[in-house]
């Protein structure tokens, strides 16, 4: 393991420079050595905790797919630079030489969302905190994050914010939903399909028809979803 050790940070500096090295990198070798035993090309490889990229540039170069997940600054200052490096094939270390490595591919980039729902600090006490939907969130950002929470394809079609495969849609809305507001909704849908709203507020006297379902934001999607505790 020692040698795996020094080998892996000498790749560090020729990648990063003697300044930005990674502190404890695997090397390439090692990572083909243990995927070549567990993979095949085209397979699916996860690294959780990507540090410097090792695992996703060894995964790129043997032809696999992969998904690498890092919540540090290594995304920008280690991990983006070496996988662009590798992509265009000016990365010819590790194992590039072994596999005659010469470029190719692509990547996603994904920033992680931030909690749809905060507690707030005024209202909330100890044993009994209050949610709120998070400020920085606008509207297209509060109807895509509740798609995802219900299982609704987002759709920006009018009212009907989303739609799932059994015919069933999504209206969000920030505003109070009265009866006139919720008869004007069971216009948009036909008598075969059903309606689920979220809403902030709502008249308590509300007469929705079966195919239509009212919850209320934040209370019906606490035990939905991950939200700050801002401990």
């Amino acid at each position: 393991m020692g040698f795996y050790t020094q080998h892996g940070t000498y790749e560090s500096v020729a990648l990063f420079g003697q300044e930005n090295k990674f502190q404890f990198p695997k090397p390439e070798g090692l990572l083909h050595y243990l995927l070549s035993m567990v993979t095949n090309s085209g397979d699916w490889v996860l690294d959780s905790f990507a540090g410097s990229g090792t695992t996703g540039a060894v995964a790129h170069k043997m032809g696999r797919r992969w998904i690498m997940v890092e919540l540090g600054e290594h995304c920008h200052t280690h991990i983006i630079p070496r996988l662009q490096r590798v992509i265009n094939g000016t990365d010819q270390g590790g194992i590039s030489k072994v596999v005659n490595w010469q470029g190719g591919g692509g990547f996603k980039y994904y920033r992680l969302a931030e909690s749809l729902l905060v507690r707030d600090k005024e209202l909330s006490t100890k044993d009994a905190p209050v949610y709120l939907i998070n400020p920085r969130y606008n509207e297209k950002m509060l109807i895509q994050a509740i798609c995802k929470v219900e299982n609704f394809h987002y759709r920006n079609d009018g009212r009907l914010h989303g739609v799932s495969s059994e015919n069933r849609f999504l209206h969000v809305t920030t505003d109070l939903i009265t009866q006139t507001y919720l008869d004007s909704l069971a216009e948009d849908i036909g008598p075969d399909q059903s309606l689920l709203v979220y809403c902030t507020r709502r008249r308590s006297n509300l007469e929705a028809p079966d195919n239509i379902e009212i919850k209320l934001i934040p209370r019906d999607l606490l035990a939905k979803c991950d939200f700050a505790e801002d401990k």
